[in-house]
């Protein structure tokens, strides 16, 4: 808008500088002209320089005019990309904190989930060396067992199965048929 308004006030001035130029110069009188009104009559050769001035300040408000307005449009094509950019870096250093922030969670998860299998391992280990131990010991309770038996085994003396004399004389007595 600025850029607009700078370029409205460069041609009304335009219009202004070339309007007294072709008036001063209809005149043929060594003055300077506007609407028909003779502002100045400093003879001709300094008219020619104030009209050449003119028609230089004319350009330079054009030159000015058209820089400005250039100038903010630049400066507004300069602002665009440094939001964006702006944007693409806090979204950026957005993703870089969220995945730190997920990376340090995990990280302590499975520093959680370590350590509990560490205390299971443990926990096994000691059951384990205990199994160990009750089998090293009912292995040498089966051992004194058997070197016992051994011994008893020694000492029993055999005696005769009275039971089954017994009880073939009783079928005797008993049998029908003899």
């Amino acid at each position: 808008m600025a850029g607009i308004i700078a370029i409205v006030a460069a041609t009304l001035w335009t219009a202004f500088v070339v309007e007294t130029i072709v008036e001063s110069v209809r005149a043929f009188g060594g003055s300077v002209v506007f609407v028909g009104r003779s502002l100045l009559a400093p003879g001709t050769r300094p008219t020619i320089f104030i009209l050449c001035g003119l028609a230089a300040s004319a350009g330079l408000a054009w030159a000015a005019a058209v820089a400005y307005a250039r100038g903010r449009r630049i400066e507004r094509r300069m602002t665009a990309d440094l939001d964006e950019r702006y944007q693409e870096m806090s979204t950026r250093a957005a993703g870089d904190i969220a995945r730190a922030e997920l990376a340090s969670w995990r990280a302590n998860e499975l520093r959680t989930t370590v350590e509990d299998l560490a205390h299971q391992r443990n926990e096994i280990l000691a059951e384990m060396d205990l199994a160990r131990k009750r089998t090293s010991e009912l292995r040498a309770l089966i051992e004194d067992y058997r070197r016992t038996l051994t011994e008893l085994q020694e000492r029993l003396v055999l005696l005769p199965d009275v039971e089954d004399e017994l009880a073939q004389r009783r079928e005797r007595t008993f049998d029908p048929s003899g």
